[in-house]
Order: structure tokens, then sequence, then C-alpha cells
């Protein structure tokens, strides 16, 4: 027989006895942002620096580390006192944080204040010691249940204490929080997540293209500090369109002149007056407008370029 309106607390409950070794996660230094409802199977599924990383390229995982402090916001259970002076818990406090970040500058405090939301993203948390932590369900890992995500101002130096920007987050789910924990030790994992993961990185594409030559030229440099190109760029990283058709890069053609900072290529279609050319930043390997050169990953277009004769 089912039985209805019964909960087990013997069963619910859990022993405090320790083992002599416990995993010690450490400081909290920063958050991965993952799809709301996302999860793996432990069993079959596996979290690997492979896995991670095509995450981060598909712009499904946003990984905002490297906090100098994060500051634990979680109010207090709120309560009810009666005449006898007997109190009852009414509500536990939602679980709150807020990460303080120096790095970035004022444009990194941009780019997080437009991740603002609520109830848009999971949340994995990332520890000093490189362990993860995230909630379980039988076999199943999963993130934080995340509600308010917000970026505070942007704060500049005094000549006392350092620019930085905050974001505070609050997790929906205490008992998730509280009970269902689950933690991913560095030992078990083939990355550090502290150092080994990168978000992808905003890139500023301008172009031009010459009929006489039958070359389309382009720099790249970053959004963030515009004096600066983003080198190693090969034709692997690239996808070109001829008038809106995806056109292939004539092999070995493309080159990079350090004195104009510009890279160039042949392409294969004909160019003309009259045949616009767009070139965006690619990964041929996962067919994905994100390039990844070395550990991390680029994303730019250029707006549509009309050739010159």
């Amino acid at each position: 027989m089912v039985k209805i309106n019964q909960k087990d607390c013997l069963v619910s409950r859990k022993n405090l006895g320790l083992p002599d070794c416990i995993i010690k996660e450490g400081r909290l230094t920063g958050k991965i942002l993952v799809p709301k409802g996302w999860s793996i199977d432990l069993e079959t599924d596996v979290l690997d620096k492979a896995y991670i990383d095509e995450q981060i390229q598909l712009g499904n995982f946003i990984p905002i580390l490297g906090a100098v402090e994060v500051t634990n916001n979680t109010p207090e259970a709120t309560t009810e006192e009666f005449q006898g002076g007997v109190e009852s818990v009414v509500r536990n406090g939602k679980p709150k944080f807020t990460f303080k970040y120096l790095r970035g500058g004022w444009k990194f405090a941009n780019a997080l204040s437009t991740y603002n939301s609520f109830q848009a993203y999971d949340v994995l948390f990332a520890f000093s010691s490189n362990a993860i932590a995230g909630a379980t369900n039988g076999t199943i890992f999963s993130a934080f249940d995340l509600g308010m995500l917000n970026a505070g101002t942007y704060m500049f130096t005094d000549g006392a204490t350092s620019s930085s920007v905050t974001t505070v987050i609050q997790l929906i789910n205490e008992e998730q929080f509280t009970q269902d924990v689950a933690l991913l030790d560095a030992s078990v994992l083939d990355f550090k997540v502290n150092t080994d993961l990168f978000p992808i990185t905003d890139i500023v594409m301008t172009g031009r293209a010459d009929v006489s030559d039958a070359k389309v030229y382009f720099k790249a440099t970053f959004d963030m500090n515009q004096a600066t190109a983003l080198g190693g760029i090969a034709i692997a990283n690239l996808r070109s369109y001829v008038n809106g058709v995806v056109d292939t890069i004539t092999a070995a053609s493309l080159t990079y002149n350090s004195t104009t900072g510009e890279y160039s290529y042949t392409p294969t279609a004909t160019l003309t007056t009259s045949t616009p050319v767009i070139v965006e930043l690619y990964d041929a390997t996962t067919s994905v407008a994100t390039a990844k050169i070395g550990t991390r990953f680029y994303k730019g277009r250029t707006k549509s370029i009309t050739p010159v004769a």
C-alpha cells in the first residue's frame, strides 16, 4: 500500500560520524553558470576538461572565477515566538553570496552586468582546493537552483581600496543546498577549475576586400583593449562568406602583416564590387562560431564588407 501524508524522518536524517579523511573544499573562489536544469548521470556520463571546454565553446557554461573574496549574506531563519517564549522556524533563509572581483576593470564590470537575471541559470561553485560543488539526487549530479544574479556598480579605486565589481547571487532551493550538496574533489577531476577554465573572449573584427588582388583583409583585436591584436589565427579558426555563401579559403593563403596588423587570405569565389564578404572566427572541428586558439576561446565577426575595385 502506498502511504500518503507521511515522512520517515529516521530515513531522511543522516548520521554524523566522520571518516579519518574528508574532503576540505577550501575558500569559495568563483562560480560556473550552466543552463537551467543541467545535469549529468555520474554512472554513465563524464565531467572532464574536454566536456566542460565543449560546453564553454558552445556558450552553455560561463565560468566566472577568480573572486578575491566571497561573503555569505544568507539571512537568519525567520522564526515565530509564542506567548510562552517557545519559538518555531517559519522558514530558513535562502543561501545568498556576494563575490568580489578585482580583475578586468570597468569593461569587465560592463560585461558581467549583461548576465543580470532571475532564474535564467543554475550554478556550480568553485573552491580554492579546485573542488567543484553541486547537488545530487541518486546518481544525478546537477547545479544549484539559481534565482537572482546581479552585478553591482563598478567601484573606482579611491587610493586606499582597489577598484572592484561584485556579483550577488541567491539560491532558490535551500534544502538542495544544505542537504543534497555534492563535492567533486580535485583528485577526481582532470583539470584545475581555477586555472584551466577560460570564458569566451569577445574580439572586434574589421575588414576590407580588394578586387584587384583578389584578397580579403581583416583585423582582430580584443574588445576590452582594441590596441591588442589576437595572434595565432589559422585557416581552421575562420569561416568566410562571399555573397552570403560559405566560401573556402584558399589553402595556405592566410598571412599576417605585423606592420599593419592585418590578416589576409584569398577566397575561392571571385570577388567583385557587388559580392559582399563577411569573416568570422570559427571552429572547423566542432562547427561552432567560436574559435579555439591554444587553450582559450574567441568570438567575433566582421560587418558586411564591400570589396573595392
